[in-house]
């Protein structure tokens, strides 16, 4: 899981330093800033964004009157506004954020703000997915997939085969086109040939040398895992929630 973030703020200093600060957050992507209301609507008109970390005080317009747009145009948008001044908290709870943070922000609270927003994310993910359905294309027109039931995608030569809990089937997409179609479901590019899922993974396993690895799905299939992406995998299932030890 991935989450597409953005910071709108007119202090240029403060999006620096909470930048910084949420590499930390392995399943935080920032995929740009914003130092108004109107650059931050340039933006959301042509990028995907699924969290918006917004200053109450920009210039251009308030960060309440932004959140009210962002909430009945883009209503998927969750929102963590950020203020100088605890009392414009009080107004804020009218547009249902996700936590408020106060300037100077503090690591620790910033850490406590992350936990609620992955929460929030994996809540809506599991809910969202089992019951998600993808037009792909076949041969002489499209198939329609429910997400929750593939088991994993399978490339071999020029066919991909694409394997549900219930039947497999060729898909005329192409790997890339894909891994694009089911960005935001949890699916994990595992190997250059094989697309998994991480909610049917249970369990990674290496050889003795632990110089190759595999990934065990749900129904005891077993797919390659690329040995310099152990790491990663690891990384994503640990944003999922699932320790690692």
């Amino acid at each position: 899981m991935q989450i597409r973030t953005m910071i709108v703020d007119d202090d240029q200093q403060a999006i620096d330093l909470l930048a910084a600060d949420l590499k930390s957050f392995p399943f935080i992507s920032l995929i740009n800033t914003a130092n108004s209301g109107k650059s931050a609507l340039a933006v959301l008109r042509t990028e995907k964004v699924d969290l918006l970390f917004l200053d109450i005080e920009i210039g251009d317009i308030t960060g309440l009157e932004l959140a009210g747009h962002i909430q009945s145009v883009y209503p998927h948008i969750e929102i963590v506004f950020v203020t100088g001044h605890a009392g414009f908290a009080l107004e804020g709870y009218d547009y249902r954020p996700l936590d408020f943070l106060i300037k100077p922000i503090n690591f620790f609270r910033l850490e406590k703000t992350m936990m609620t927003v992955q929460k929030s994310f994996q809540e809506s993910q599991k809910s969202s997915i089992p019951n998600h359905k993808i037009g792909m294309k076949v041969s002489g027109g499209i198939r329609i997939v429910n997400v929750g039931d593939i088991l994993y995608i399978e490339k071999s030569g020029r066919k991909i085969s694409i394997v549900t809990l219930h039947e497999s089937f060729i898909s005329g997409d192409s790997m890339k086109e894909i891994e694009t179609m089911f960005d935001g479901y949890g699916f994990y590019r595992a190997h250059q040939s094989f697309i998994v899922p991480l909610h049917h993974i249970i369990a990674v396993q290496s050889d003795s040398t632990a110089r190759s690895y595999t990934i065990e799905l749900l129904n005891g299939q077993q797919i390659p895992l690329s040995r310099n992406k152990y790491s990663e995998l690891q990384t994503l299932l640990e944003a999922e929630g699932i320790q690692i030890v």
